[in-house]
């Protein structure tokens, strides 16, 4: 039976989304510019990442005790104070502790916003939470506008000029969030009181592995395009733009199910691959297609099944140490992505033990 009372309101999440697209595929680029090299890159990541270990777990405390619109409040506050800091930036110090405070206020938005899906009825339509990745994509989308933007400036005063210009922007927009948040939805989540910490211990361990196998390869998939292929920053973003697709479109495949996470699983591990021994643009960017509808698939089941398993007022909780070990997975892989000779080939390693894991937990259902 649905016990929803609201409608999903996700335009704020929308919107503190919309810096995604500046971060990934821009601020590596930003580094190059001010002299450090794929091992910056790898830890300017993992600094994000390693900030969402450590927040997340307070993240969930605050949505379940203080409420979900008032970690949301805080999140898009600190959003905002990340992207001026990137704004202002001069050297490479200043990029880590932007990206510190980005992934705060990442560990207060997601936490509060996936147990607001939660509570709204997520746990009777797993649609939900579809719709939530979707918004984020949309977001992300929308704020991929700033790539053009910054291209267009950077013709104009240089590629650092253009790139903090963007990011203030973004800043702004970020701001404009505050006046959209959805209202308080924390008292429905007493409805739900089953538990199964076995299961969702299971769930958390395939988390991390996804996370420390993206972790590996991500980070360095635009520097990897720039020195294979002697792509300029803005013509290896092109190479990502079909994959765009695979993120509003695979979230609505996933399913709280083993086999839909199972097959989002060997989407991701033949992409790689595909990725690795791909000898053109064109063809990696097919590649990376797949690569993305796998990973939409496999981390929006995972999303779905944990709060069939968590009781409802530990909801932001759950999810807080959710997010957090699978931060944990991604920061250890980041760090290591530096210093390796085809992260496409690594990753393989721990998606194998992943799929492995996910069908142990399958049966303790």
């Amino acid at each position: 039976m649905d016990t929803s009372t609201l409608k999903a309101d996700l335009r704020a999440y929308s919107l503190l989304s919309t810096p995604y697209s500046l971060v990934v595929f821009l601020l590596p680029f930003y580094i190059l510019e001010l002299g450090g090299g794929e091992l910056e890159i790898g830890l300017a990541f993992s600094t994000y990442a390693l900030a969402v270990v450590a927040i997340r777990p307070v993240a969930g405390a605050s949505a379940d005790l203080l409420g979900r619109r008032l970690t949301n409040m805080v999140g898009a506050a600190v959003l905002v104070a990340a992207m001026a800091l990137l704004g202002c930036s001069s050297q490479i110090l200043h990029i880590y502790m932007a990206l510190f405070l980005a992934g705060v206020a990442s560990s207060l938005v997601n936490v509060a916003t996936i147990a607001y899906i939660s509570d709204i009825g997520g746990l009777e339509n797993p649609n939900l939470y579809s719709k939530m990745r979707i918004a984020a994509a949309v977001g992300a989308v929308g704020g991929g506008a700033f790539i053009p933007i910054t291209y267009l400036l950077d013709k104009l005063w240089g590629y650092a000029p253009a790139f903090k210009t963007s990011a203030l922007a973004l800043a702004i927009i970020s701001a404009t969030s505050l006046l959209l948040l959805p209202s308080e939805t924390v008292h429905l989540a007493a409805r739900h009181k089953e538990e199964n910490i076995r299961v969702a211990g299971c769930i958390v361990a395939v988390a991390f592995l996804l996370g420390l196998a993206t972790g590996l390869y991500g980070p360095q998939i635009l520097p990897y395009l720039h020195g294979k292929f002697s792509l300029s920053p803005f013509s290896a973003i092109l190479v990502y733009l079909p994959a765009v697709f695979s993120w509003l479109y695979g979230p609505r495949l996933a399913r709280p199910d083993a086999p839909l996470l199972l097959a989002g699983g060997v989407l991701m591990a033949v992409a790689l691959v595909g990725m690795a021994t791909a000898q053109s643009p064109v063809v990696f960017s097919l590649w990376w297609v797949l690569e993305s509808l796998g990973t939409a698939i496999a981390s929006t089941s995972l999303d779905q099944s944990l709060s069939r398993y968590v009781a409802g007022a530990y909801w932001g909780r759950g999810y807080g140490i959710y997010q957090a070990v699978n931060n944990l997975g991604y920061a250890m892989g980041a760090a290591a992505s530096g210093v390796l000779a085809n992260p496409f080939f690594s990753a393989v390693a721990p998606l194998v033990v992943m799929m492995l894991l996910a069908a142990i937990c399958s049966k303790l259902r």
